[in-house]
């Protein structure tokens, strides 16, 4: 990760909704192969499961160009802004409910292989407990991979990522009460920032319902997210319109190399 921004964004902030949903979501179907592999594949002699070929295999840890860090309710906004960096900047990204999601289908199937109690019809409480341990565990390495993997991060700075909860804390400070994103938020300051040289360098060589509930468990996480660079849509507009300036520019290989440095100019500079 080079460096990260506290997004403030609206979907009707996006131009072209439908069009840029549509093209975001063929770029999460790219990333997100259902796996079709059994349980079998991974089980060692001793009936032990291989635990790192599992995680390897289930979850993808590619490199891309930006993590998009955001809530299940916000999934529209996330396919919107993924298919508008795609469309007018080809840039590479990773939604992270890819990873959320293979989580979820990987613990449905250790459970119906090692939990589900078929007398009683019904799970072994200990047992489907252990099992979601040991994927949360695969779980945390790979997003972490996966974000240090992508040269730039966007927060999705919304109601749903940071809801005004002052009426429960009675104070309203960059709280969440999604556990995957104050994990990633974490994961942001603890990243050791890497030069984007390298990411580019690198590339030339080669939950929903939890969410939207009134009645669920409520854990409300503070967080660092103003310690990111803050950007909205104004800052995107200025990005494309710089982006098209100087790609229609005769002299563009002078000036233009890569659209993220275009983004790092505007945001940086306006801060010196």
């Amino acid at each position: 990760m080079y460096t990260a921004f506290n997004l403030k964004i609206k979907l009707s902030d996006l131009p072209n909704i439908e069009t840029y949903i549509g093209i975001g979501k063929q770029q999460k179907r790219k990333l997100s192969d259902v796996v079709k592999k059994d349980l079998d594949n991974f089980i060692l002699s001793d009936e032990t499961i291989d635990g790192n070929k599992l995680s390897q295999f289930w979850f993808k840890t590619i490199d891309s160009d930006i993590f998009i860090s955001h809530s299940h309710n916000d999934e529209d906004l996330a396919y919107a802004l993924a298919g508008w960096l795609k469309k007018e900047f080809d840039l590479e990204v990773f939604l992270d409910e890819v990873v959320w999601g293979s989580a979820d289908a990987l613990i449905k199937k250790l459970d119906k292989r090692y939990s589900y109690q078929e007398e009683t019809k019904t799970y072994n409480y200990d047992m489907r407990n252990l099992t979601t341990s040991h994927v949360h565990a695969m779980l945390s390495t790979a997003i972490q991979s996966v974000m240090n993997n992508s040269e730039t991060i966007f927060f999705l700075n919304t109601d749903e990522s940071f809801p005004a909860i002052s009426d429960v804390l009675k104070e309203n400070n960059n709280f969440t009460l999604s556990p995957w994103i104050y994990q990633e938020v974490q994961n942001a300051k603890l990243l050791r920032p890497i030069n984007w040289s390298i990411y580019r360098k690198n590339k030339s060589l080669s939950h929903s319902i939890f969410e939207s509930s009134s009645n669920y468990l409520k854990i409300a996480y503070k967080t660092p997210i103003s310690d990111f660079t803050v950007i909205d849509s104004s800052t995107l507009s200025e990005w494309q319109e710089k982006k098209e300036k100087l790609t229609s520019s005769p002299y563009k290989s002078l000036f233009y190399t890569h659209p993220l440095d275009l983004l790092y100019d505007i945001v940086f500079e306006r801060k010196m």
